[in-house]
Formats: C-alpha cells, structure tokens, sequence
C-alpha cells in the first residue's frame, strides 16, 4: 500500500478503471443461498451429532449438549469465512449499478474483502475490510489500495 496522496496520473488512471470496469455480478441468488446454508448447516448439525456420540463412546462424561455446543461452534468458526465470502457474493449480485460504482478504489471494496478474507481469514480479513470501509471509502480521491 502507497502512503500519501496519489499522483494525477495514478488518479485518472483509477478513476477510468472506476468508471469503466464491468460489474461482476456473480450467478448466486437468495435461493441458492438458502439452500447452500441449510445444506451446511445441516452437515455442519450431523458432524457435531457424530462428534458428540464418538466423544461419548471414548467415556468422556460430560453433558451431551456441552459437546454438541462444542463442535457446533467449532465447526460454524471454521465455515465463518466460506459464509463471509457467500454475503459478498449477494451483496455483488443484487446490490443497483450506482452503489457499486461509488467506490473509488481499485480493486473495489467488495473485491477487497473476498481477496483479504481469503488470504487472512474471517477474523482479520473482517478487520482490515471494516477499516477500508470505514476510513479509506468515503473520500473523493481515486485510490489503488491492493492488500
């Protein structure tokens, strides 16, 4: 990431790339996105329901539900980010031609948090797009901002 005010060149350089980059509207739909959900959280319920009878099997005694709970919430923090990404996608696919084109950064900021969710993970991939968005987005200056 370049520090400071970016030069005229670099500016008209994104702001072409702003005004004229093609919107990638991604094949997801609110159904599929249901469905893809219940299907994981229904694997995600069976994993920790299997987890749980062989935890039980082994003689650890503690509650059922203590295990359940555990490798539900286990399992839920390893998906966080498959889900992260599945937001975004919606948000590109159903979010009007005028909102996306008001970011003023390349690569834009949805683009951003898929590729920094991706490369961090959910916890500090969220962090660095929640700082994006809220200190870097908002200006009138056309930035390039690679993670």
């Amino acid at each position: 990431m370049k520090l400071g005010f970016p030069s005229e060149k670099e500016q008209e350089f994104v702001r072409k790339y702003v005004m004229e980059r093609p919107l990638y509207r991604p094949s997801i739909t609110y159904l599929k996105a249901f469905l893809l959900v219940f299907i994981v959280m229904l694997c995600v319920f069976l994993l920790s329901l299997i987890g749980m009878v062989l935890l039980h099997s082994l003689g650890f005694s503690l509650n059922k539900k203590f295990y359940f709970l555990n490798f539900f919430c286990v399992i839920l923090i390893v998906l966080a980010r498959w889900f992260a990404i599945l937001c975004i996608r919606l948000y590109q696919h159903y979010a009007p031609e005028e909102v996306r084109r008001r970011c003023l950064l390349k690569p834009t900021c949805s683009e951003y948090a898929i590729i920094v969710i991706k490369k961090y993970g959910f916890l500090i991939g969220g962090i660095k797009t929640w700082l994006r968005l809220n200190y870097k987005c908002r200006g009138n200056v056309y930035y390039i901002d690679e993670p």
